[in-house]
């Protein structure tokens, strides 16, 4: 069995977490600890990103040319990919890692949650806090990956709670909001955000219904 293939049947026997930017999936796994492998594939290539304990500990670059390893696959990321991040038990990563070792993180790791652009904003713009509440017909939605973008830049993403909610702190705006729940599917919905605190529901199931 090729590296592909490997990579491939170890996610089917894994446990998907959600859709992540590259962002994304560095602010998620630190801030869970979280073991797993961050796939993104496209018709003629394929990148994975080994997570242990929240660490980008290994990098694999998968193309018609060939297949890359570690510090020489990082470099091929150009930091627009979308990665569908599966949990894996530790001994799997470590054996990965062991063969696909980054070494030098510095060009993947940014400091802090992304936070939305202020250089040349509007000087009453202001900063607020939006809670969502994930509703799946009216039921709250745990592990729920919900991302805010604004046009085609992410601002931020987290992952709802036990009782299917999540807070970001956000520039009043017009935002859009992607849900993308622990198969994969995706909903999409507008947010209007103008107060200080926004309470949303959104429900992927059903109707978006909001107050503040």
């Amino acid at each position: 069995m090729d590296i592909n293939g490997l990579m491939n049947e170890i996610l089917l026997q894994s446990t998907y977490e959600g859709c992540f930017t590259l962002d994304e999936l560095l602010h998620h796994g630190s801030v869970h600890s979280l073991t797993g492998i961050g796939a993104s594939k496209e018709q003629t290539q394929a990148f994975f990103l080994v997570l242990l304990g929240g660490e980008p500990d290994g990098a694999i670059f998968i193309d018609e040319k060939g297949t890359l390893f570690g510090d020489t696959a990082v470099l091929h990321l150009t930091g627009q990919e979308e990665f569908n991040l599966h949990r894996v038990a530790p001994p799997i990563a470590d054996a990965l890692v062991a063969r696909c070792r980054v070494f030098e993180k510095s060009h993947l790791k940014k400091s802090g949650r992304l936070e939305i652009p202020t250089i040349g904003a509007p000087p009453r713009q202001r900063v607020g806090v939006l809670c969502l509440t994930v509703q799946d017909n009216r039921v709250p939605l745990a592990g729920a990956h919900v991302s805010i973008r604004k046009g085609k830049l992410v601002i931020t993403g987290d992952v709802t709670d036990s009782e299917g909610r999540v807070c970001f702190r956000l520039l009043a705006g017009r935002y859009m909001c992607v849900v993308t729940d622990r198969t994969g599917e995706r909903t999409r919905c507008i947010i209007e955000f103008h107060e200080p605190q926004v309470e949303t529901f959104v429900d992927i199931g059903g109707t978006e219904d909001e107050s503040t």
